[in-house]
């Protein structure tokens, strides 16, 4: 009497494994996009932590951190890549910095311009002042969000580009 061992056969083994790899390729890329998704998340609080900071900032100072005060460069500075100028004027009202999930610190900025609405077509701009000081960020990963766009933010730093940018009125001295 012939005994047969009951096992896979090498073609079965491929199969499966084949399976398996494709079921993993689908879930890894479910969970990159929601990563993703999560990152412009934290990116939107972020920027809503620094408009309160700048609000609050406003309604103590008299004004948003700029460079007759606080040494802000006039064409604006990145927010969260080091302990510069507008980092000492922010931590005056909160408690800790934000920083993009996965940058290096390129990504957050702000700025003001003293021609803020000075457009090249004229009207164009519906700003409520000459000038606005802009909190904005780049690097935006998924389309899964609205992102704020406000009109007339400025040529400091590209942030009429950005993916995200909210102007505040009345503009720093």
């Amino acid at each position: 009497m012939q005994k047969f061992s009951r096992g896979f056969t090498l073609l079965e083994l491929l199969v499966v494994i084949a399976i398996v790899g494709l079921l993993a390729s689908i879930v890894t890329s479910q969970f990159s996009e929601a990563s993703k998704k999560s990152r412009d998340a934290r990116r939107l609080h972020d920027m809503h932590q620094l408009e309160v900071a700048l609000r609050t900032y406003y309604q103590i100072y008299g004004h948003y951190p700029g460079n007759k005060y606080e040494g802000v460069s006039n064409s604006g500075e990145f927010i969260g890549d080091d302990n510069g100028p507008i980092e000492r004027a922010l931590l005056k009202v909160i408690s800790t910095i934000p920083k993009d999930p996965l940058h290096d610190g390129t990504v957050y900025f702000y700025s003001y311009d003293p021609r803020h609405c000075t457009d090249s077509f004229f009207g164009a701009c519906d700003c409520k002042g000459e000038c606005g000081a802009v909190l904005a960020f780049n690097k935006a990963e998924t389309k899964g969000f609205t992102l704020r766009k406000d009109t007339c933010s400025g040529g400091d730093m590209n942030q009429d580009n950005a993916d995200f940018n909210i102007v505040f009125y009345p503009c720093p001295e």
